[in-house]
């Protein structure tokens, strides 16, 4: 009894989708972080952090809806 798997395009959309959400969680995490240097699995990242002065000097508005 040899009984195939048969992948359809809905299954590949939703792992498409897994895969990209897994991957914007995971970026979330790296552009929160206050890490300057960032390795992940083979991927590196150097990068410079905004200070906490600078950051609560800074003033983000959300235009109402």
């Amino acid at each position: 009894m040899s009984e195939e798997m048969v992948v359809s395009e809905s299954f590949i959309i939703t792992c498409v989708g897994i895969f990209c959400a897994a991957l914007g969680g995971v970026l979330t995490c790296a552009l929160r972080s206050r890490c300057t240097k960032i390795k992940c699995c083979c991927v590196e990242c150097d990068r410079q952090v905004i200070s906490e002065a600078q950051l609560s000097r800074t003033n983000v508005e959300i235009p109402p809806v």
